[in-house]
């Protein structure tokens, strides 16, 4: 469906895409107020097409966002292991503060890789801000393969990459918490090494997209350590190509939803040592 035929309806919000290979901004829409069938079915259709859409201006609970959430799927606890909300237990704390935990969301990744089954999604609210800098970007996986000579796509489709929370920063920072140790060695073995397509199809685009990021994918299960090295980095490098990119400055009330799988996603983290609180919810 064209960017045209979403805007054209008249009771769908208008949607303008936001970045050529990725992102659209949607508005005006109260998001807070309960949306149609209708409007429900053009804001799924058009996360698809964009991989990430941006709303500016929202006044949302968390219990409000968890029903945001649940438009686009089924709201889960998180398996991160940010703070919880005291009013909703869907809702991830995300917060950066001068002696608070240093996350590395400014490296990029597709959330919780590393997981059997990952978020195909997620919804993220801006509550408290610095007073500039904090932007997020989001580069396309669709673009990634669409990008690769046709050789070097058809190679790497059928093969599986290996994800790990053990490459990422999360046992440094659990370890620094009470028990962490222990926490630790329990959260490595709920969630041993799982292997995910390299290449996925998106189910209602049908367009190929690559799924592998830096934060969490350890190998190519079959190369050699060396071409598993080569063919990653060749990869990673693809996605931080600023073409393949949306760069999002937030505002109070700016809310961010994307496609966990068909994205990576990462914070630039230029603000300290100012506070930076995000709601996040994943489906």
């Amino acid at each position: 469906m064209s960017s045209a035929t979403l805007v054209s309806r008249t009771d769908s919000p208008g949607i303008q895409p936001y970045a050529p290979h990725i992102g659209a901004t949607v508005g005006p829409l109260d998001l807070s107020a309960p949306l149609t069938e209708s409007q429900a079915g053009v804001l799924r259709q058009a996360l698809a097409r964009y991989q990430v859409l941006f709303f500016r201006g929202q006044q949302l609970t968390p219990a409000c966002q968890v029903e945001l959430a649940r438009l686009f799927g089924h709201p889960d606890r998180a398996k991160a292991y940010f703070p919880l909300s005291a009013e909703q237990d869907l809702v991830e704390l995300i917060e950066s503060r001068p002696g608070g935990p240093r996350y590395t969301t400014e490296q990029w990744h597709s959330d919780v890789s590393y997981l059997a089954a990952p978020p195909a999604g997620a919804v993220l609210y801006a509550r408290v801000l610095p007073p500039c800098g904090g932007d997020t970007l989001w580069s396309s996986g669709v673009a990634v393969f669409e990008s690769l000579p046709g050789g070097l796509a058809r190679d790497i489709e059928g093969l599986n990459a290996i994800h790990s929370i053990e490459k990422s920063a999360w046992g440094r920072i659990l370890r620094a918490g009470p028990g962490g140790e222990a926490r630790y060695l329990q959260i490595m073995a709920d969630h041993p090494p799982r292997q995910h397509p390299l290449v996925m199809t998106h189910p209602l685009t049908g367009r190929k997209f690559v799924f592998a990021n830096p934060k969490y994918t350890t190998a190519i299960d079959g190369l050699s350590r060396q071409d598993s090295e080569d063919l990653l980095q060749l990869l990673f490098a693809r996605f931080e190509r600023p073409e393949f990119q949306a760069r999002l400055r937030w505002e109070t009330g700016t809310l961010a939803v994307w496609d966990n799988l068909a994205t990576q996603h990462a914070a630039v983290a230029d603000y300290s040592p100012a506070r930076r609180l995000m709601h996040r919810v994943t489906f």
